[in-house]
């Protein structure tokens, strides 16, 4: 990348990382915030004694606090938040955290069992009425019904023996007469 932008003369102006700060003529709204001068924090105390040496030790296990991998974010503790309350969303045999789930378990199961057996019915029963509508929509109109044509064998028909067909929307009686 370095390479390409200074060998291109022309993307070069618009490569840029950087800001020019222009001074303004304007007075400033508010004054700039005065920091002072003296240290806020506690100067650390000297330690002259064993004890005081002792207790700069690290008394527990070192870890690292700081690095590329260590995220340095401060988490505070939220107390003023609520937890939800599910209650109205729970069956009624479950809502009190004392009683023991086992002795509503069977009427829960059988309830389950029936809105996901009314479930499947309703499929099945949706499932069949899109197949019979695929079916009758590829099916041969009736204008085309008229004009059809039948064969039937005459020899897949026993002698002495009626068969029925249907056909152009009526019955077809055809009889394989005897030679007699």
């Amino acid at each position: 990348m370095i390479n390409v932008v200074s060998k291109s003369a022309n993307l070069s102006p618009y490569l840029k990382a950087t800001s020019q700060a222009v001074a303004s003529s304007v007075k400033p709204l508010v004054k700039p915030a005065v920091i002072p001068g003296k240290s806020i924090y506690p100067t650390p105390p000297v330690p002259l004694t064993s004890y005081a040496l002792t207790k700069l030790l690290p008394s527990n296990d070192i870890k690292v606090r700081t690095g590329p991998t260590v995220t340095t974010q401060v988490r505070w503790a939220h107390t003023d938040i609520q937890v939800p309350d599910f209650s109205s969303y729970r069956r009624k045999a479950t809502r009190d955290p004392t009683s023991k789930n086992v002795n509503s378990d069977e009427s829960r199961k059988a309830f389950t069992y029936l809105i996901v057996g009314g479930g499947a019915v309703a499929t099945a029963y949706a499932a069949k009425t899109v197949v019979r509508q695929l079916v009758s929509t590829m099916s041969a109109s009736a204008d085309v019904l008229a004009l059809a044509k039948i064969e039937v064998k005459l020899s897949a028909i026993p002698e002495g023996k009626s068969v029925t067909f249907k056909w152009r929307g009526k019955p077809l009686f055809i009889r394989h007469r005897t030679a007699q």
